[in-house]
Order: C-alpha cells, then structure tokens, then sequence
C-alpha cells in the first residue's frame, strides 16, 4: 500500500471514528421546536397558512402578500432563509435537523398540543427524521391544551384526563423509538406552564391534581420536566428548566438548580440559551411587541456564558424557529448562520466537541438541491433523490471526508437534468 492510500484510509478511519464517538455521548444541547408552520398547496394551487400569517390587532401580516423586497409578508421580524414553510415538508425537517447537529444541537423539544392535530402529525414525522439522521426528539406538553379552549373538559377531573390522554398518546405512538428522548431510561416530557384564568379557574394543575395524574404512569414511569422550580412541586417534579427571561430570572433559576442538586432533591436540570426576544410580528399578541434585544450576539453570549458557569444537566436553546416571537437561531436572510455558528462555538465550551464551522452551510445546500430534484421528471427526480438520502445518510453519520467535493460534483450535476417546470417563487 502506498503512502497516499495509507493516509487516505487513516483518515476515512478517523472520521468514522469520531462519528461514533460522538453518537455515543449523552445529548446535552437541544434547541425548542414549533412544529406548526403550514404552508400547504391546496387543490387550485393557493397556498393555506398557519403561524405565518397575523390578522389580529396591530399590523396585519398576509404571506399571500409580496412585498418590494420579493419577501412573502409574514408574521415576523426575520425571514427564514428557505423561506416559509410547511412543517410536515420532508426536505425543510432534514434541513432542520442536519444543521443543528452540524452546530452540536443533540435533539430538538417540539412545542406539542396534543394528538390529531397538525402538531402531532408534524412531530409524527420529527420522529422519523429524527430516527433516520441520529437525533433526539421530545415533546414540550401545553398545560393550557388540557383546558376548555383548546379540549373538551368540563370539569377539572377531566382536564387531568386529558393530560393523561395527551401523555399516553405520545409514550404509544412515539416514545417507543430510539429517537425519543430518555434520562435514565424514562421518556421525557416537558411542559409550558400555564398562568391563565377560565371557567374552571387557573388552568394550571395544583400539585395534587399533577400529582394525580403522574400517579398513572408507575409502569412504566416518565421523567416530568416542569418550567422553572416551584416549592409547592418540588417534592413530586425532580427535574426543571428554564425559558428565556432577564438576568436575575435566570440567576434565580441556577442559584436554586445548584442547591437542589447539592441535597439530591433533583434528577435532571436545564439551562436556557435565549438570542433574544421580539414578537412585534404578532404585536405581541394583540398586545403590544415586547422586545428583549439581541444586541449583536451578546444576549446570546451571556446567556451561553451562564450555562457554562452553572453545568446544569443540558441546555435548551429558546428557540429553534419561533418566527413569531422572535427567538429563532435558524438560519435567515437577517442575519444568516450567525447564530448557528455561534451555537456551535459556545457548545464545544460546553461539552468540549470540536468545532468546524465549514459544513454548518452544507445541509441548506442539500436543501436546494432537493427542491431542484423535485422540479426533475419521475425518473430522474427517483435517481437523484437516492443520491441525496445516501449524502444526508453520511453527513448525519458524521462523515466530512470529501463531503465538500461530492456536494459540489452533486450541484454541477444536477444542473444539467431539464426540469420540467419552473421553480415557484417562495
């Protein structure tokens, strides 16, 4: 064997090694997913929306509508780079989900409101992906979605039947794949407090109602994972995390995080990475924007600076792609990959991975290149996309050897196929 092939073949070891070695660390990054973006083409060829859209007071915000810009006229302050899109859109969850692992991002906790709607056929679907390219997915449960409003109770003992139906549904349906994601073996369920007031009083539990309902899953049990920490849960929820806040909320959160864990009251704490906050898109939802400002990257930073300083458990990047309030870190036509970059820098601080911003570009090529197929005739569009499973397969795999060529040689090719139709503008 010559010189050249011995390196050629150390290197091709090298990299597969460090694939594995990474699979086999315990995730520790996950980013907050909304899984209810729609943009789907109806029979006359007009798009339906939702969450893209804002008709309620302040500025109304129609994605129909093109603006100078060539922007669709969506309910956000920053533009997706791919534009807006529909959740269940097999090409935009590999995009997703290639990229945040590029960055380090171990799994995403998808916002879930419970079975039959479009958030759960999206995540049905975040599952599978999640399977297919070596990630961990959750769900984040909505307190609110077990009142009346959002399901059918009457009565609180119903509401508490609704939140085991929603977690049942979920342990049957979903957590029985390798993608779930467990601590200590048990599937993790997070959920959104609740604060609001209705006909059947606060729609938040009390600790005995929670305690009730958690009651019902002995066998096999579920790692509960509450926001924040609250003395009148602590005794029954072992595991907390925290959202995107000020300062002194967030040092409040770590101070108790700390104490908890140093008396053994707590089994799994989150920290929160938040770049900021504007939800001006949805006027605040009809009442008025609030604004925490990016500045640059610092929010950023700092929130990363206190993750960093505190090790709790895992970290939670509020949010992945919250267009409406302005939390997102994917990538736009605003500001790019910079937040993506910056999740990957402060993530190998965290956990020590290496850091190589170079592929972090690479799955929204992958992207482009599948909208491309899409356009191509049934053959070819059948041939292509097998090619570009087998790239996404090795990029997931961890695989970085000649990965940058292939993908070139993949775009110089492809451009030479006839599409059948012009691209749609997005």
């Amino acid at each position: 064997m010559n010189t050249c092939a011995r390196i050629v073949g150390f290197a091709l070891f090298a990299a597969a090694l460090a694939g594995s070695t990474r699979a086999e660390e315990p995730p520790r990054v996950f980013a907050h997913y909304m899984p209810w973006f729609r943009a789907e083409t109806r029979a006359d060829g007009s798009l339906e929306w939702d969450h893209w859209q804002w008709y309620g007071k302040g500025r109304k915000h129609d994605p129909d509508t093109i603006l100078e810009n060539g922007r669709r006229d969506i309910a956000s302050v920053f533009y997706p780079k791919i534009g807006p899109y529909d959740g269940r859109d097999p090409a935009v969850l590999e995009y997703h989900l290639l990229t945040a692992k590029a960055a380090g991002i171990d799994g995403f906790i998808a916002d879930w409101y419970g079975p039959g709607n479009h958030s759960d056929a999206v995540f049905g679907e975040l599952v599978k992906a999640a399977g297919r390219y070596g990630m961990k997915v959750c769900v984040c449960l909505e307190e609110k979605s077990f009142f009346p409003g959002y399901s059918k109770a009457e009565t609180r003992e119903q509401v508490q039947d609704v939140m085991e139906q929603h977690i049942r549904h979920v342990l049957t349906a979903y957590a029985g794949s390798p993608a779930y994601h467990r601590v200590q073996g048990q599937p993790a369920f997070f959920i959104f407090n609740n604060y609001q007031d209705g006909i059947l009083g606060k729609h938040i539990l009390t600790p005995e109602e929670l305690t009730g309902v958690l009651n019902r899953f002995r066998d096999p049990s579920i790692l509960f994972v509450r926001g924040y920490f609250n003395p009148a849960f602590d005794a029954l929820v072992r595991a907390g995390y925290a959202w995107c806040g000020d300062a002194k909320t967030r040092q409040e959160f770590y101070e108790i995080g700390r104490r908890l864990e140093s008396e053994g009251l707590l089994d799994y704490w989150v920290g929160v990475a938040s770049p900021g906050f504007d939800d001006t898109g949805v006027n605040g939802w009809g009442n008025g924007p609030r604004v925490t400002e990016r500045r640059g990257t610092t929010e950023y930073q700092d929130n990363w600076n206190e993750v960093i300083e505190n090790q709790p458990d895992a970290v939670q990047i509020v949010t992945w792609n919250d267009f409406e309030e302005g939390t997102t870190i994917e990538p736009t036509e605003d500001y790019g990959f910079t937040f993506v970059n910056e999740t990957e820098k402060n993530v190998g601080r965290f956990t020590g991975r290496s850091v190589d911003l170079d592929d972090n570009l690479w799955p929204l090529r992958l992207y482009r290149l599948r909208k491309t197929a899409s356009l191509l005739d049934e053959k070819a569009r059948i041939r292509w996309n097998g090619k570009l499973d087998a790239y996404a397969e090795h990029f997931a795999q961890g695989r970085r050897f000649l990965m940058s060529f292939r993908l070139w040689y993949l775009e110089k090719r492809i451009h030479r196929e006839q599409p059948e139709k012009e691209s749609q503008h997005e």
